[in-house]
């Protein structure tokens, strides 16, 4: 019988095969979205709007798809990004991921809301780890979580900086509509038990974990405990990164900082002038303000305002290979992974994530050699063709 993970050959795969592990109230949860869901469908369809221009009759026997993003050397322009909680929807959580990203030879992101300590994590990881730092709590209570990011030996700090507040959730028809348990009690069981008796496999992976909430792990209580998860999301906005925060940042981090959460040319001219390191030009997969532009029609813009001033990377609505290749085509340093990594792990856990960007590596050494190209970074504008309705 073939693993699961062998069974996927894209990521509409992987969502597939999601869905028939995770219950459904929690696969909701992570799938995500907000409001008409707008933002996050039109991220998928502005990839689908590029069109190549290949240069033909060209054969190279090999291709380098290799680069480097904030000093690191990588196999392939993809980088994984933050995405909470991972434990919930896979026992394997953050720690398979980042044996999963090491592997890869690329760079994990690491939520500030994770399901297990950036202790445990960089144990697992043999690659660069950046650590997405939440307020949780406020300003103050985040610089403990700092020295003990910095003492755990993470590569940088990523600022996410289009959450001042909690985004409403997708808008999902009644009869479809499904909750996660808002604990764990006998009142929640009852209710839960109609999604989960057909999922064994994320039952059990629950079983064995204790049946307990699960846990803010980097987010402490007054009395050192860690915040459980609807608590810990809840602090998370009480207090979130602002511009006149970074001065405050830097006295307790010297590393790497990363913006993310970038759309204008203001506000990347502005994380210029600010000293950051990188920009990540993103409306959070399409998961706070519904209605919000689309990132890849605003990356040339943003490319060309900044130069190289900064590395812009970019995120929201790549699912293969190739839309990789499209970003870095129009200026992008690389681009990071979000849903097309989660769902190999709530389908498969670590295998599942091996296994997707393994085939997003392929995709790209692929697409390198249909573009007639021998290099990564050989590509640039003149590979794609833009939509006129792009034009500002």
């Amino acid at each position: 019988m073939k693993n699961i993970e062998s069974k996927i050959l894209s990521v509409k795969d992987a969502k597939y095969f999601a869905k028939k592990r995770v219950p459904k109230g929690i696969f909701q949860m992570f799938e995500a979205g907000s409001g008409s869901n707008v933002t996050a469908e039109t991220n998928v369809q502005a990839f689908e709007q590029v069109r190549f221009r290949p240069r033909n009759a060209v054969f190279h026997k090999s291709h380098d798809i290799s680069t480097t993003i904030l000093g690191h050397k990588v196999s392939m322009p993809a980088i994984v990004s933050s995405v909470g909680f991972l434990g919930v929807g896979h026992v394997d959580g953050e720690t398979g991921v980042a044996r999963a990203a090491g592997e890869a030879e690329t760079i994990q992101f690491v939520s500030g809301v994770t399901s297990q300590p950036i202790e445990q994590i960089m144990e697992a990881a043999t690659g660069p780890v950046y650590y997405q730092l939440y307020y949780v709590g406020g300003r103050d209570a985040s610089a403990p979580i700092i020295e003990r990011v910095k003492k755990a030996g993470v590569d940088g700090l990523v600022l996410t900086v289009d959450t001042p507040t909690i985004a409403r959730p997708k808008d999902t028809l009644y009869p479809y509509r499904a909750e996660a348990p808002l604990g764990v009690n006998l009142k929640e069981a009852f209710k839960f038990i109609p999604q989960v008796w057909n999922k064994p496999g994320w039952l059990w992976d629950y079983i064995k974990t204790g049946l307990k909430e699960p846990q803010v792990a980097m987010g402490l209580r007054e009395d050192g405990t860690p915040m459980g998860l609807f608590e810990g999301i809840a602090k998370i906005y009480e207090e979130t990164p602002a511009w006149e925060d970074l001065p405050w940042i830097r006295k307790h981090w010297e590393g790497p900082i990363v913006l993310k959460g970038i759309l204008t040319v203001e506000d990347a001219k502005r994380a210029v002038s600010e000293g950051v390191d990188a920009i990540v030009i993103s409306n959070h997969g399409g998961n706070v303000l519904d209605g919000s532009v689309s990132t890849l029609p605003v990356l040339p813009e943003i490319v060309a305002a900044v130069g190289d001033d900064i590395e812009v990377l970019i995120d929201s609505g790549v699912r293969r290979g190739t839309d990789v290749l499209k970003a870095v085509a129009l200026g992008a340093k690389g681009v990071l992974l979000g849903r097309s990594y989660l769902y190999p792990l709530l389908a498969a856990g670590e295998p599942g994530v091996k296994h997707i960007l393994n085939l997003f590596h392929q995709q790209i050494e692929e697409g390198l050699a249909f573009l007639g190209v021998k290099s990564i970074h050989e590509l640039d504008p003149s590979f794609v063709d833009l939509p006129d309705s792009w034009e500002r």
